[in-house]
């Protein structure tokens, strides 16, 4: 069975979100306006139309958001999800159902509710500072590749010292998270009341349908989980896993986040002789952690990078009756980084999503970067 609560959460905190403030008509139609126009079958009316004539709608749809902001209900009818699979790559055999992406389509509205909620709880943890600083997964000007930038502009200050270093790349998964687990944590920064009520209803009695051509799955609870798509998904991932950073700086590490995947790298000199003990320690916290919090590491790599070629290379980190050996390749964020930090694979081959990180990350090695205090603590 689980248990009652984290066993890593830290102190309840002091500042207080009791309840979700309406909005203005305006504001709501605002939302409207500004969001994406993407329609589905659980539409009424195609989001495009709905857009046009917001500002006639906006009486109507004002009352149905801000009733359920008031009163802590997420409406049963903006519970349901379709999903439909999609191939991750045109070359993968469309046999295997591990290499399709499930898409959730949900209405135009609920996305819309969401949202108003979404702003007023980001708003509230950033004011009180109760988010994670290494966490760059749903934040205002942070992005993949400012998390790549952290990670690399770290391990190349560490070879110019001639240290060795260790990159530890750890991915979760987003369809485990345990919704009791979540809304405990919730609480402890400070959400309760009216605030509460509304993030619990918005988990629970969630349903979905699987959508396969003409076809339709019947509906299956869904009982775990947030929507990775969606910045409210995200920013209670972020929530859900904040306090393990609290694991990872326990054992002096440092580390930078981007929504689900987790980078730990370690600096150190090419003679310390109980650095991979270290390693070992920290990562059988981690999965200690990650079983308390009933989630699943999809991914774990460790990227070994010696201050010289006479370094010791014979790293194995033993975890959960498993061996992990070092790799000379690491794929982090869809960028490979290799033992030189060379980025050659990048260079060799780019795909078309790959060009703005080439931009940024394969200059790394030869600059004398300096990252502003707003893009990453001081180490």
């Amino acid at each position: 069975q689980p248990s009652t609560c984290p066993v890593h959460a830290g102190p309840p905190c002091e500042a207080v979100l009791s309840k979700i403030k309406p909005l203005s008509e305006s504001e709501i139609s605002d939302l409207l306006i500004l969001r994406r126009a993407t329609t589905c079958t659980l539409d009424p009316i195609p989001s495009s139309l709905l857009q046009n004539i917001s500002l006639q709608l906006s009486t109507f749809i004002s009352k149905i958001i801000n009733s359920s902001l008031s009163s802590g209900c997420f409406p049963a009818a903006f519970k349901t999800a379709l999903i439909s699979p999609l191939l991750k790559k045109s070359s993968l055999d469309s046999n295997l159902a591990e290499n399709y992406r499930p898409v959730s389509l949900l209405s135009f509205l609920s996305k819309t509710l969401k949202r108003a909620a979404c702003d007023q709880l980001s708003d509230f943890l950033t004011w009180k500072h109760l988010l994670d600083g290494y966490q760059s997964g749903f934040k205002v000007g942070h992005s993949t590749e400012i998390a790549l930038l952290v990670v690399s502009d770290a391990l190349q200050a560490a070879k110019a010292a001639s240290l060795s270093s260790v990159l530890i790349h750890l991915s979760a998964v987003f369809d485990t998270v345990n919704h009791r687990i979540l809304l405990f944590s919730i609480n402890q920064l400070g959400i309760n009341g009216v605030a509460l009520k509304w993030f619990e209803s918005y988990l629970s009695d969630r349903s979905y349908q699987v959508v396969w051509w003409s076809s339709c799955s019947s509906p299956l609870l869904l009982s775990t989980s947030v929507l990775q798509g969606l910045l409210l998904g995200l920013l209670l991932f972020s929530i859900h896993t904040s306090s393990l950073g609290l694991v990872i700086a326990s054992h002096r590490f440092k580390y930078h986040c981007y929504a689900d995947d987790t980078q730990l790298f370690l600096a150190f000199p090419p003679g310390a002789s109980n650095i991979f003990a270290r390693i070992a320690v920290c990562l059988s916290d981690i999965s200690s952690w990650i079983s308390d919090h009933q989630l699943n590491l999809s991914k774990t790599e460790i990227l070994y990078l010696p201050a010289g070629p006479s370094s010791c290379r014979n790293l194995s980190i033993k975890l959960d009756n498993s061996l992990i050996l070092p790799t000379c390749l690491a794929k982090s964020l869809g960028i490979t980084i290799d033992v030189s930090l060379s980025f050659s694979t990048l260079k060799a081959q780019p795909g078309p999503a790959d060009t703005s990180c080439i931009i940024f990350v394969g200059s790394v090695p030869t600059s004398q970067l300096t990252l502003p205090n707003y893009l990453s603590r001081p180490w």
